[in-house]
């Protein structure tokens, strides 16, 4: 009888020790991953794709054409004359130049920044220039050291300068760039500049 119910005990606790060790391995979870699973995208913000270097802007034509810009007629009609300076005796700027019918022939134009000075002249003459009219009824001048553009207003004659190369007129390093306005004003002409004098 003592036999049996020893069997039986040991049937029991063999039975108990299976199904504890069942019910812990059902209880261990498996650990995540020390690397996460790449997601289709992160939230917030777009991440912005990377850029190429930017190139160097290609070097402007002087001499190229400009859409919309016609000959220039034959000028007409009454002669004007100017000679202008601007500043003081070490830092001035002059214009000189001869206009008929509103229409500039040419211009001389001279700066001093001492011990710099700088010196132009622009003639219709000039094989070398392509004087154009433009759609607005300026005069754009084409030279191969930069471009000018000559306004005829009511009141005013406005040079503008566009990127003039000092190193052929000056000597210097840089461009000249800006405006000088001369008032229509016969016999007491008065003039100003704006930027053209900027080293």
């Amino acid at each position: 009888m003592s036999i049996e119910m020893g069997r039986s005990r040991l049937a029991g606790i063999g039975a108990l020790v299976t199904i504890t060790m069942l019910v812990g391995a059902c209880a261990v979870q498996r650990a995540p991953d020390a690397t996460p699973t790449p997601t289709s995208k992160p939230a917030g913000r777009p991440v912005p794709e990377p850029q190429a270097e930017p190139s160097e802007p290609l070097p402007v034509d002087p001499m190229a054409e400009v859409a919309g810009d016609k000959p220039l007629p034959a000028a007409s009609g009454n002669y004007e004359r100017y000679d202008c300076m601007t500043g003081v005796e070490n830092q001035h700027a002059r214009i000189a130049f001869e206009a008929r019918g509103g229409q500039v022939l040419g211009f001389s134009y001279y700066s001093k920044w001492k011990p710099r000075t700088c010196s132009i002249d622009v003639q219709h003459t000039d094989r070398k220039l392509k004087w154009r009219l433009t759609p607005e009824g300026a005069i754009r001048v084409h030279s191969p050291i930069g471009v000018y553009v000559i306004r005829s207003l009511p009141g005013a004659y406005v040079f503008e300068f566009q990127n003039i190369q000092r190193m052929k007129v000056c000597g210097m390093m840089g461009a000249i760039s800006g405006t000088m306005t001369v008032k229509r004003v016969p016999g007491a002409a008065t003039c100003s500049v704006m930027g053209i004098m900027d080293r």
